[in-house]
């Protein structure tokens, strides 16, 4: 399993991207930044999209990959990109995105081929993409969010992604209860320990709280630390050093590319 990071920023600022993945070449965790990473060639062999929540820096590039593709999908027989996730997540994409107001519905267009189609997920239930296994479990963030477990080789290659999440014994139990022990953990510190209280009300974590967390957890993953503010950066780094002695854990950066 290969996983490339195309944006792992909590902040849209110059050389800061917006949260999206790539794993192996075919699907995306996350949509904020895809197009202005990815060449048309390379765009073109998404074939999945699991989303973790509706914000817009989760969801933006759904946009603009949907536009680019459109000549891919014309005429042809192809089967749509799927996008994954809670249903509640999907409405709101329907909803309030892809909603012929805001941005064309690309579920309805090329008619008789469209490019999107949507996948709801049900907790726990898992999908099988060739050799990958992926499952959702709701964490807790937004008004619906999830974390993501993808697997394959039966779980000898595994990598679980919280996307934005506050404290969430729920998320942590479920990871504890999977048939095989994690190996790679992909979770998110935004803030500095000393705004808690506003962490705490956008469902996010502090260096501080997410020593708390992995405490819940009884496996021992390697830790990638994504989502930091960028005016907070250099404190949250500061930070993580301290409340993270004894993991082992790297910050991740655009362009980075993790063999599981």
């Amino acid at each position: 399993m290969n996983l490339r990071v195309l944006g792992c920023s909590g902040s849209d600022l110059p050389g800061h991207n917006l949260t999206a993945f790539l794993v192996n070449d075919t699907v995306l965790l996350d949509a904020g930044t895809v197009t202005s990473a990815l060449d048309l060639a390379a765009q073109a062999r998404i074939e999945h999209i699991f989303v973790s929540h509706a914000h817009l820096d989760h969801i933006k590039d759904i946009l603009f990959l949907a536009d680019n593709l459109i000549e891919f999908f014309a005429g042809k027989k192809r089967p749509p990109l799927q996008i994954h996730g809670l249903p509640e997540v999907l409405d709101a994409i329907a909803a309030h995105l892809l909603n012929d107001t805001i941005w064309p519905d690309f579920t309805v267009i090329p008619e008789n081929s469209p490019v999107l189609t949507y996948a709801p997920m049900a907790p726990g239930e898992p999908v099988v993409i060739g050799e990958l296994t992926v499952a959702t479990y709701p964490v807790n963030h937004a008004k619906a969010a999830s974390g993501y477990v993808l697997w394959e080789d039966g779980g000898a290659k595994n990598l679980a992604y919280t996307g934005d999440t506050g404290p969430c014994d729920a998320w942590w139990d479920f990871c504890d209860a999977l048939p095989f022990s994690l190996r790679h953990l992909v979770t998110e510190a935004s803030f500095p320990s000393d705004m808690e209280a506003l962490a705490t009300a956008s469902k996010h974590l502090t260096p501080r709280l997410l020593r708390a967390e992995l405490r819940k957890l009884r496996a021992s993953p390697e830790i990638h630390i994504y989502h930091m503010k960028a005016p907070f950066a250099a404190r949250i780094e500061d930070e993580l050093e301290r409340e993270l002695a004894g993991h082992s854990y790297h910050l991740l950066r655009e362009h980075d590319c993790i063999t599981i």
